[in-house]
């Protein structure tokens, strides 16, 4: 029996309606007995997820450390209605939340047994997930298979992955020096294991770890708990670019979280967290950068004026005065079109990363041709 299954043989013999989340706030599943149903919950299924605010009221009630049935009462406020909740548990290991709707009825002994019976079967069924999609992630990232089967099943476990992009992110160990990324130890490869999040897939090997992270980037925060916790020590946290959930993007994209972990447990002026939109320069300097134009310029590409005068400006080592004698401008000119600069970008261009992200940019344009060798040739110059 797989687990909407269970679910709605659950939800029967109860008599009321089941909600199975993980413990980030992704919907598992749900049953289709709704005689109980509340405005949390069918919003709750409306969008997959369970709204923060009703995550932290529900923590409040301690389930995260509950090993048994707790009681939630009624909240006007937030649209919930009384409801039981049982932690699923399997080795230790809270895999999620099944939550019983009560509208103010009480359970007997017989059904608060049945609800932690299924809870129980729900949690095997769980573990075996997790231990299949282990597997599969390994055989969709390996280069060396085709990766259309394990894609296929994961996508029969966790539909939802067809619905959304995904992030692929990758975590290694930072050592004191920050002078090389060291190997994590056979003690911390069992830890690791048994401690990270089951609310997303991943594996662990001697080099990083690596997950796929299916709605969003707040995965990433229980990453680096679960990290810190297991290996007791701090971990660098690459994020690829959100992709659809297809064999060739995911595998660029695991190209590039492993490359923004890399750099961001080696410099220590990067965030721990690093997606890899941010690594500035380091997004040209490793071959999984995508070829052509880096993106950081494309806001300035309809003034060549501007992108004349940034690169003049990095050139001469950011000195206005030899840039606006360079430029035959005023000091004024050259300050206003840098300020124009930095709001289009949106980027401070006093940071050093970001320079030097810029400098390679404008040198990698004038490289594939798109740079044209004046600004005059280009009317829409900037005054």
């Amino acid at each position: 029996m797989d687990l909407q299954d269970l679910l709605e043989d659950l939800a029967q013999r109860l008599g009321r309606g089941l909600l199975l989340d993980s413990t980030d706030g992704r919907l598992v599943g749900y049953s289709k007995q709704d005689a109980h149903a509340d405005p949390a919950r069918v919003a709750s299924i409306l969008s997959r997820r369970v709204a923060p605010e009703i995550r932290e009221w529900q923590n409040r009630y301690g389930i995260a450390r509950a090993t048994g049935i707790v009681r939630l009462p009624p909240n006007a406020e937030l649209g919930i209605g009384a409801r039981w909740c049982v932690p699923v548990r399997h080795g230790g290991r809270c895999l999620g939340y099944l939550w019983a709707l009560a509208d103010g009825e009480a359970l007997d002994e017989v059904a608060l047994g049945t609800l932690t019976g299924g809870a129980g079967e729900l949690a095997r069924v769980l573990a075996g997930r997790s231990g299949e999609r282990e597997v599969l992630l390994r055989r969709l990232l390996d280069p060396d298979q085709t990766g259309e089967a394990a894609r296929d099943r994961l996508a029969v476990l966790d539909p939802l992955l067809l619905r959304s992009e995904v992030l692929l992110c990758a975590a290694v160990p930072i050592s004191r020096s920050r002078e090389r990324v060291p190997a994590l130890s056979a003690r911390e490869l069992e830890r690791l294991g048994a401690a990270l999040p089951r609310a997303f897939v991943c594996f662990v090997t001697p080099t990083h770890v690596a997950a796929l992270l299916p709605h969003g980037r707040s995965g990433a925060t229980a990453l680096d708990e679960g990290l810190r916790k297991a290996a007791r020590r701090p971990f660098a946290i690459g994020i690829g670019d959100p992709v659809p959930f297809e064999v060739p993007a995911i595998r660029e994209a695991y190209g590039q979280a492993r490359a923004a972990a890399q750099v961001a447990a080696l410099d220590p002026a990067l965030p721990r967290t690093l997606p890899w939109s941010a690594a500035g320069p380091y997004r040209m300097l490793f071959p999984v950068a995508a070829p052509g134009p880096d993106p950081v310029l494309a806001p300035l590409e309809g003034d060549r004026g501007l992108l004349h005068t940034l690169e003049t400006y990095l050139d001469v080592g950011c000195d206005v005065q030899r840039t606006a004698a360079s430029l035959h401008l005023h000091r004024s000119t050259v300050y206003y079109r840098l300020d124009r600069i930095s709001a289009m970008l949106g980027a401070d261009l006093h940071d050093g990363l970001v320079r030097s992200h810029l400098h390679l940019a404008l040198k990698a344009r004038r490289l594939s041709g798109c740079a044209a060798d004046s600004p005059a040739s280009n009317p829409r110059s900037s005054p």
